[in-house]
Parts: C-alpha cells; structure tokens; sequence
C-alpha cells in the first residue's frame, strides 16, 4: 500500500504539468483516480470503493478517448464485446453481492478499451499517439482481469508481480500519450 500509488500520483503530477487543460486534465484526474483505487484495493473491506474508483478513471480516460478521436468505429465493439463477455463469464459465478458492480465495471473498462483502439484508427498520427492509449488500455484489461480472475474465479499464484507491471505500464503509455499529444499540439 505504501508504494503502489506513488508512481501513479508522480505521473498525475507530471501530465498536470505538462499535458495542458482538455483531455490532458482529463488524463491526469484519471490516473488520481486510480492512485485512490490503488489504496483502497490494498484497505482491507475496500474492494468495491477501489473498483469505484478504477471505473472512474476508466470514464476519464474515456472522455480524453473521445477528444482525441471521435470515429464511432462499430468494427471495433466486437472483440472487445467478446473480451467482455469472456471476462464476465469467467468472473460472474464467484462474484457472489459484486455481481453488478462488476458487470458494470467490466462494461466500463471495455469501452475505454473501444474508445482507445479507436485512436489507432487516426492516419497520420505518430506510433504513441496511434497505439500508446491502444497499448495501455489493453495492458490495463489484462491487468484488470488477472485481478478478477484472481478474486473471483481461481487463485492465481504469483500474479501480483505481472498485475503491478501490467498496470503501471498502462498508466505510463496513458500519461506518454497525454504529454506526447500536448507538446505536438503546442509547437
């Protein structure tokens, strides 16, 4: 609990700084809210305010999705609806009084995904800026259902080293993505 947040928290300070105002805000509160869920999931009794939080920052970063590239990309929904779907079927049985939170969480964390894969239809931009939110948000639904998988459907040994890593590494494509586009934008 003592270390998960704090690089998290360094790279919300550092997209405040650098990423200007619009969705580069909307980056850094997301990745605040996830410092918030980093603490919680580690307070015993806290998982659904962590899981709260998490989907808050899943909506930020949706809307920061959105600002950057709004071409609905239906094509898209279908491996992230199948995504979803294998998720919840996996998770759903042991989820036991979380069962709609969940569900509502794995919708959320899907369409971040969605919103993200949409940026890397954009012609023209520069590898981040296609691929970095793209690379993350997958990063994070890996991280995410290890989680879940974990929780609520088998233990997985040793997990927590590849669900840190896995997480971190998408919080810092976001960030990159977020001060890549600002100083793009600026010069």
């Amino acid at each position: 609990m003592l270390a998960k947040p704090w690089p998290v928290l360094a790279l919300a300070a550092v997209v405040w700084r650098l990423a200007g105002t619009g969705a580069g805000r909307l980056i850094a509160w997301g990745l605040l809210a996830g410092a918030v869920g980093d603490v919680c999931l580690a307070l015993p009794r806290a998982f659904l305010p962590g899981m709260i939080a998490f989907a808050v920052g899943h909506g930020l970063y949706v809307a920061a999705f959105l600002r950057w590239e709004r071409t609905p990309a239906p094509i898209l929904l279908a491996p992230v609806c199948l995504y979803a779907a294998t998720g919840l079927w996996l998770m759903l049985p042991g989820a036991g009084a979380l069962t709609l939170p969940l569900s509502i969480y794995v919708l959320v964390i899907a369409a971040m995904i969605w919103r993200a894969a949409a940026c890397a239809l954009r012609p023209g931009a520069d590898l981040l800026l296609r691929w970095g939110p793209l690379a993350g948000a997958l990063l994070f639904g890996f991280s995410d259902t290890l989680i879940g998988i974990h929780r609520f459907a088998q233990p997985l040994p040793g997990a927590a080293f590849s669900i840190i890593l896995a997480y971190w590494a998408a919080q810092a494509l976001f960030a990159a993505s977020a001060i890549s586009r600002n100083t793009r934008t600026v010069k």
